[in-house]
């Protein structure tokens, strides 16, 4: 009878009754292999100007990452500012006061078309009701389960 190989015979872990030798090789005498200059290394340095047609993949695909972060980041930090600061209460939405009509001449909202236009809008339909908004009066800001009745 032959012994069947077991799936941990390979395994550096289990290695009960075998002998081990240790190898005591210094990992930093172990030559460290160069990277190739490529062109477009060789270009950068001579010219200080980068050149993106001979640039490799994986360069290419690094500053485009960094580029792309970068970018996002005033796209993050200024709502974030603004919501902060309407959180707060330092800030107000402006609502739209009123139309103009034809010749330039412009109509004022009453009360209800304020509240009207501002829950129409796609802010009220997404966020819900803003409780710091600048020209209603607390008056015409009736809640919810009172309007609905």
């Amino acid at each position: 009878m032959s012994r069947k190989p077991s799936k941990f015979d390979n395994s550096s872990f289990h290695k009960e009754g075998k002998i081990v030798s240790m190898t005591t090789g210094d990992v930093e005498s172990r030559p460290k292999p160069k990277p190739k200059d490529s062109e477009f290394i060789q270009e950068l340095v001579e010219t200080g100007k980068a050149n993106w047609k001979k640039a490799p993949a994986a360069v290419k695909t690094r500053y485009r990452g960094i580029y792309l972060i970068l970018f996002s980041i005033p796209f993050i930090v200024i709502p974030s500012i603004e919501m902060y600061r309407r959180l707060e209460g330092k800030s107000t939405k402006k609502i739209q006061q009123g139309e103009l009509l034809e010749g330039q001449t412009v109509r004022k909202y009453d009360e209800s078309e304020k509240w009207k236009v501002e829950k129409e809008s796609w802010m009220y339909k997404l966020f819900g009701r803003d409780f710091f908004l600048d020209g209603f009066t607390s008056k015409t800001m009736t809640k919810e389960e009172n309007a609905k009745k």
